[in-house]
């Protein structure tokens, strides 16, 4: 299993992959470039002996920002039809890459877990967080529709209908605590365990 990634950090020991993004000075934003190796990656580990589970870590103190404002955000804007259906689509085959990889995916969220950040987590099979961990659902917020990379449908599966739609529809966060008490997190823990 590939190691020499270009567009976000991977090492693997004794059979655990452990993945993250790697600009932590800007909250771990994905571009285009990450989407596409990692949808890639995740579809190539569906065939890995050397992987048993991953590990999707944060990385100076925060999970992932979501899509890049100024590499995704502003571009979208600008994108004909095909553009943003070829960009729908690749951003929503991240996820059915990560779903069906046949890997158990854990997330380990701490701080900002938001857009993207927060579809990537809950693409993930197990979700630990920690207490400063605050998962938003923000599509909305950038005009963008709040069912983006599947969230309608596996978001209510997790949390329920209810609560679900209080966070696609409004893009508030929601906290380590509530959703550990939701069963988004199957359990909270120190950001040093």
């Amino acid at each position: 299993m590939r190691t020499d990634v270009k567009h976000f950090l991977c090492r693997i020991e004794d059979g655990i992959a452990t993945v993250s993004l790697d600009r932590p000075e800007r909250k771990n934003p994905l571009t285009f470039d990450s989407y596409a190796e990692l949808r890639d990656w995740f579809r190539d580990l569906h065939y890995s002996d050397a992987v048993k589970a991953v590990v999707f870590a944060p990385n100076g103190g925060n999970f992932s920002s979501g899509g890049d404002v100024h590499d995704i955000i502003g571009p979208l804007t600008k994108m004909s039809m095909k553009e943003l259906l070829a960009f729908t689509r690749m951003t929503g085959d991240l996820v059915k890459a990560m779903v069906h990889c046949g890997k158990p995916i854990i997330a380990a969220v701490d701080g900002v877990c938001a857009g993207a950040g927060a579809i990537i987590s809950m693409a993930s099979d197990l979700r630990i967080a920690t207490p400063e961990a605050k998962t938003a659902f923000l599509f909305n917020r950038v005009g963008l529709a709040g069912c983006d990379m599947g969230a309608c449908a596996i978001l209510p599966r997790i949390i329920g209908q209810g609560r679900a739609a209080e966070l696609l529809y409004l893009g508030r966060s929601m906290t380590a605590e509530e959703g550990n008490a939701w069963g988004y997190f199957n359990k909270v823990v120190p950001a040093e365990d």
